[in-house]
């Protein structure tokens, strides 16, 4: 009987040994399920990230080129700028000599006037004070 009971516990054994290897063989088969799934996803992300790559450096290259002609148009604006503030300091300087020489030329006209007025003014006193003295004589001799 401890015969009979030894083979019936190794038969057991034997038998649990087998489920075991089954497992492992079914454990190895979804392992190996798991990374051939693991190896396409893998494989996905490498295209991914080779086209984002790609991407990034396009973007990159068209900074470069935005960034090289906003320069070019800084330097185009500026020198607009300081061409524009010379043409303003030489048309200010033309003006300012054309107020001066007109205001010269408008002088001398005032000044021919304010002579013309004061020979007129005093004329005029000698003219009314001969008037005031004779005016007498002179109402005499229109009226003869």
């Amino acid at each position: 009987m401890t015969d009979e009971k030894e083979c019936t516990d190794i038969k057991v054994k034997l038998e649990s040994l087998r489920k075991d290897v089954e497992n492992s063989q079914s454990i190895n088969n979804r392992l190996d399920t798991a990374i051939d799934k693991l190896t396409d996803v893998s494989t996905s992300i490498k295209s991914m990230l080779a086209v984002h790559e790609e991407k990034i450096q396009r973007q990159e290259q068209i900074d470069d080129i935005i960034f090289t002609r906003l320069k070019e148009r800084a330097d185009e604006i500026d020198n607009v700028y300081r061409d524009l503030q010379r043409e303003i300091n030489q048309v200010e300087k033309r003006v300012l000599v054309e107020i001066k020489s007109l205001r010269n030329d408008i002088g001398s006209r005032v000044g021919v006037l304010e002579k013309w007025r004061w020979l007129i003014i005093g004329g005029s006193i000698v003219l009314g004070w001969v008037l005031s003295k004779n005016f007498l004589h002179i109402i005499q001799m229109i009226s003869n």
